[in-house]
């Protein structure tokens, strides 16, 4: 027996009789080299053409052709006749195009290169396939059948080849093909009579005429650079575009740069009606004519608009290029674009015609170049990009808080009173008006927040060139700094080298200029002998005795010189009626959603009072309309002087309105409770006489 013990696992022995391994034969196999599947592999392959059967190679002999001359290709320059409109007086056209044979797969593609303005379909003529010969369609054109001066017809079409390139020369030689030499192409007598026919100039009223200018395969395109100024309305901003207008339909594209440089679509491209009642108002009626149309029975009979009768003026109703030129105006669905360059090409264009309405390229108008800026000194700018990020990590406000009245353009805003923020994490702008003039009005904001654009695109740090007296353009409306909050002041002094006109070395070393008269006159004359003196008149004082002092550097001196009081508080009852109005101006009802917030945030104690971090947190999601400051100082209001926790159940009565409304604010913006200013405060006048005298020596 084969086997002395049993087959149990743990008794078997090795014999080599027995069989441990059932390979099976892979189908994937390598042959001569070459990758191949045994399966779908041919034993008996058939022969090459003769032409490729080269004894001197062995191996090449071995591998299959798709293998042996994969990608390349032969080529063949030719030219077939094709038949002309008899109106253009010949009977036919040569048409040149190129035969590529594929050796892999004896496989023919004839391709015609594009001509620009040929009127003719031209490209792929025939796509690669087998050709089967015009006198035997069981067989196939091969490469024998292909040389210079022979004439092969693909379907019925004769190509006569008058060339080739140097690679297939040298192919067809290697192999035994004697290839004659490259002849020219036949003159074609349709473009050598078009060549000789005399160019006459373009009528007005074929320019005009579409289908002519399709026939003619025009396709210029006249540039224009426009702008829409919608600067004077509620978050409107002024617009730059490309005005494009296509010549062979007469249709118009307008594209507009995003401030990142890119483009975007403002009008898609289309004709452009002109003079039009977009939407036209109710009760508009239109004269149409009635066609009657009659039926074999009267009762049957019935009216239709005529389609043919509004086409009067049809041509005259759309946009041309003669209504287009530097400084025109055009109306683009009730927006107003004004057209202020062009290009080279749209400037010749119209030179050719005899419109030589287009001013130079460089004339730009003056709206384009009136952008919002600010108007600085010869004071040098700090341009470090980084500069502000370093600013806030170290500040604790968030926004430069300026007073600004209006320019009055209208007797109405003389006595109106602004308050600018500049945050300093963008370097947006927000408007506030201080007290509503009108009893209908919804709010306070005159500006949301946005961005003005820079005066030069290397400008960073617009926010440096900020000031009591500069002035300032938002969307179309000059605002002046009148006066500037305390604690901006204050930020601006201690950082001198950002903030040049807060420095308060430079602000002494100017007074010392200025200074006509000398100090004891300016001490016992001006400032009254007084060692202390009122804010305000030490203001008033400096002003109208120095009126070439910069404005902002009396307000420097007022604040390093101010003696140290505590400010007054908004009372009460005034900053609770402000928040109030300010959140039933924003429609906020979510008093319950906040107190769940709250009650979630105390699940632990619910004893009413949180941390402030949370209480924080908890407004914050809330979306209450107020910035962080503000939030901070509601804040201030509720939290326990020892353990810093807030009572958010007497801070949610406060905010209630619907619960516990109070009277009206009287029209106060909520951005008042940031400008912190003190009701009464003097200036040490000995301890400001006595720095400039040392100054002066």
């Amino acid at each position: 027996m084969p086997f002395q013990l049993p087959m149990i696992p743990g008794f078997q022995t090795y014999n080599k009789e027995i069989k441990t391994r059932y390979p099976k034969t892979p189908d994937l196999d390598i042959m001569s080299g070459v990758h191949i599947i045994r399966s779908l592999h041919i034993k008996n392959e058939k022969k090459c053409n003769s032409v490729f059967n080269s004894t001197s190679d062995l191996e090449e002999t071995k591998k299959p052709t798709w293998l042996v001359f994969d990608k390349q290709n032969l080529t063949f320059d030719a030219y077939f006749k094709s038949t002309a409109n008899e109106s253009f007086g010949c009977a036919y056209n040569l048409r040149k195009c190129k035969i590529i044979y594929f050796l892999e797969d004896d496989t023919i593609k004839v391709v015609e290169p594009v001509v620009i303005n040929s009127g003719l379909p031209q490209g792929c003529l025939i796509k690669r396939h087998k050709i089967p010969l015009s006198n035997n369609k069981n067989d196939y054109y091969k490469l024998l059948d292909l040389n210079v001066g022979v004439t092969v017809e693909f379907y019925g079409k004769q190509f006569k080849i008058i060339g080739t390139d140097s690679f297939t020369r040298d192919f067809l030689k290697k192999n035994g093909v004697d290839v004659p030499e490259n002849v020219s192409m036949p003159d074609d007598p349709y473009f050598t009579r078009r060549e000789k026919t005399p160019k006459k100039k373009q009528t007005a009223s074929k320019i005009m005429s579409p289908i002519y200018k399709q026939a003619q395969g025009f396709e210029g395109i006249l540039n224009f650079k426009g702008f829409w100024d919608d600067r004077y309305n509620v978050d409107g901003d002024l617009h730059i575009l490309e005005i494009r207008y296509f010549l062979v339909d007469d249709t118009i594209q307008i594209v507009e740069h995003n401030s990142d440089g890119g483009l975007k679509t403002f009008l898609k491209r289309q004709k452009l009606p002109k003079d039009q009642i977009y939407v036209k108002p109710p009760g508009f009626s239109e004269q149409n004519d009635l066609l009657n149309v009659l039926a074999i029975n009267s009762m049957n009979q019935w009216y239709a608009f005529d389609p043919l009768s509004n086409l009067n003026g049809v041509q005259d109703s759309y946009y041309h290029w003669s209504n287009l030129h530097v400084g025109a105006e055009i109306d683009v669905y009730s927006r107003k674009i004004v057209l202020s360059s062009c290009d080279e090409f749209t400037k010749q264009y119209y030179s050719d015609y005899g419109l030589n309405n287009c001013p130079s390229i460089t004339n730009t108008p003056k709206v384009i170049e009136e952008k919002s800026n600010v108007q600085t000194q010869t004071i040098p700018v700090c341009q470090d990009e980084n500069i502000l990020n370093k600013l806030l990590s170290h500040s604790k406000i968030e926004a430069l808080v300026f007073k600004a009245k209006i320019l009055p353009k209208e007797p109405n805003n003389l006595n109106r009173e602004f308050i600018v923020k500049c945050f300093l994490s963008d370097q947006s702008f927000s408007v506030s008006e201080m007290k509503i003039q009108n009893a209908g009005a919804i709010g306070c904001r005159f500006f949301s927040k946005r961005k003005i654009p820079k005066e030069s695109p290397n400008e960073f740090n617009v926010i440096f060139k900020l000031y009591v007296g500069v002035k300032l353009i938002i969307d179309g409306f000059q605002f002046v700094f009148v006066d500037v909050e305390d604690r901006t002041l204050s930020f601006m002094m201690d950082h001198p080298k950002e903030f040049p006109h807060s420095d308060v070395h430079y602000v002494m070393n100017q007074m010392s200029k200025v200074l006509h008269t000398d100090i004891d006159t300016l001490h016992m004359k001006y400032l009254q002998n007084k060692s202390e003196i009122e804010r305000n008149e030490f203001i008033e004082i400096m002003l109208n005795e120095f009126p070439n002092f910069s404005r902002h550097g009396v307000f420097v001196l007022a604040l390093q010189y101010k003696k140290h009081e505590k400010y007054k508080e908004v009372s009460d009852n005034l900053f609770r009626s402000i928040l109030q109005d300010e959140l039933k101006r924003e429609l906020f009802v979510g008093f319950d959603g906040l107190e769940i917030n709250f009650k979630q945030r105390n699940l632990d104690k619910k004893d009413g009072y949180l941390e402030r971090s949370s209480a924080f947190k908890a407004l914050k999601s809330a979306k209450l309309p107020f910035s962080t400051e503000i939030i901070n100082m509601i804040l201030d209001r509720f939290a326990h002087h020892e353990t810093n926790k807030v009572n958010y159940v007497d801070l949610l009565e406060y905010l209630n309105y619907t619960i516990n409304p109070t009277p009206g604010s009287q029209g106060l913006s909520k951005d008042i409770l940031l400008y912190r200013k003190p009701n009464e405060a003097f200036i040490r006048v000995d301890e400001f006489i006595n720095d400039l005298r040392k100054l002066l020596k």
